[in-house]
């Protein structure tokens, strides 16, 4: 997109509702201003895009002198995320200045109109997952709810043994330990969850210790 400089007034009606809450770098603007001003040389300036969001935040932005022909200067502006953190009003100003002697001194500023940065829609909670992560999800927390509830098991059966070490045979007690840790490891072997289709299901080869979820017939 080209926007063409009016004297020292940028027009911005070409993109004031172009931006949304969270992009960057999605939108590159190319501004096209005179190259002298006044007699100035503006080909030997330094350019810099300001901003002040709707949350009061100053941003900032130097620009790419990518053209620099007899009478023009064409300026490239990807625009950051900077610019687009707060959704509502965004104002902007672009500069040109020069350094001397180590200061910065600002030859011109160029006005430009408000523009518009789009909320982005965002409810209470997260997104809804996909169907195939939906089940997956699912099945991995029913597995995980199963082991918490076992291994609360296995701590209580652990300090109930504590408690009457001295009532047990020793061999009985390592017996039912050794029992119960081949329990929980062949629980917590959680087979690899595979989502598919029918006809996938119906066309691979299966694998062992697998479960196969089928979400779907297409």
């Amino acid at each position: 997109m080209e926007i063409y400089a009016k004297g020292k007034n940028i027009p911005t009606y070409a993109f004031a509702n172009l931006f949304t809450q969270g992009e960057n770098f999605a939108d590159i603007i190319h501004f096209v201003v005179d190259r002298y001003y006044c007699g100035k040389d503006l080909s030997m300036c330094t350019f810099t895009i300001r901003g002040l969001t709707s949350g009061n935040w100053e941003v900032s932005q130097n620009l790419l002198m990518e053209l620099v022909t007899e009478d023009k200067i064409t300026l490239r502006w990807k625009v950051a995320d900077t610019f687009t953190h707060n959704a509502g009003n965004l104002k902007l100003e672009l500069r040109a200045s020069e350094t001397v002697s180590e200061t910065d001194y600002t030859i011109i500023k160029y006005s430009m109109a408000d523009v518009n940065v789009a909320e982005t829609p965002a409810g209470q909670n997260g997104p809804l997952p996909e169907t195939a992560e939906q089940a997956v999800s699912e099945i991995n927390e029913a597995v995980g709810n199963g082991i918490a509830e076992l291994m609360s098991e296995t701590a209580a059966d652990m300090a109930l043994l504590q408690q009457k070490m001295d009532d047990f045979d020793l061999e009985e007690v390592e017996a039912r330990l050794d029992q119960m840790e081949e329990d929980t490891q062949t629980y917590l072997a959680r087979p690899e969850v595979i989502p598919v289709t029918r006809a996938e299901y119906e066309s691979i080869i299966h694998k062992q210790n697998s479960l196969y979820v089928i979400i779907g017939d297409e």
